[in-house]
């Protein structure tokens, strides 16, 4: 049986909300790594993850943009990253396991050593519960499911079609908006644990 993300009672919010958090490591609070809080600020869930090193303007889908889908590249690490190539597949095979949404760029410093002597990393907050949500889209239909759009080098969702059959991939949440501005829709975000 799957088990809960654990619990951070009272998160450590180094930019002052979860929608800016983008801190390296080592972190001040390194226990709430990997955990889940809400926050009543945002009317939001989050998740707190680290971001692979490897997420940068070099790969196909770029850097980490607000709005993109993140993945599990390892779960029990909570490490995430911005590319489904680079996914763990997990128990399920599935090659599209969303982790959250990035709220915003979230930094990474490949070959660069933290002030503890390992490799930095960058801790972000992920959106994983929230109303009206920016995310990126490559299209969009009001009151349709927003799915992992698994098009190569994308990190981003598209409505389902058909409302009889079953999505092919993860869904996200639903569209509030059919409406499109700078690559990013309004999704009502609703991600469930991943295994």
């Amino acid at each position: 049986m799957a088990q809960v993300y654990p619990r951070i009672a009272n998160p450590f919010m180094p930019n002052g909300t979860p929608d800016k958090t983008n801190s390296p490591t080592p972190f001040y609070a390194p226990g709430e790594i990997g955990g889940a809080f809400n926050d009543q600020s945002t009317g939001g869930s989050y998740l707190r993850v680290l971001l692979d090193s490897g997420a940068t303007s070099a790969t196909p889908v770029g850097a980490v943009a607000a709005g993109q889908i993140a993945y599990w590249k390892n779960r029990s690490q909570s490490l995430v990253t911005n590319d489904s190539r680079f996914a763990d597949v997990g128990p399920s095979g599935a090659i599209n396991r969303v982790a959250g949404i990035f709220q915003t760029a979230v930094s990474t410093s490949p070959g660069v050593t933290g002030t503890d002597g390992l490799p930095q990393q960058y801790v972000c907050d992920l959106t994983i519960q929230k109303l009206g949500t920016s995310v990126q889209a490559a299209s969009a239909l009001a009151g349709a499911q927003a799915t992992v759009d698994t098009t190569a080098n994308t990190a981003r969702v598209v409505y389902t079609t058909g409302v009889n059959t079953a999505p092919v991939s993860q869904v996200v949440g639903t569209f509030t908006s059919s409406t499109i501005t700078s690559n990013l829709a309004t999704v009502d975000v609703n991600i469930g644990f991943v295994d």
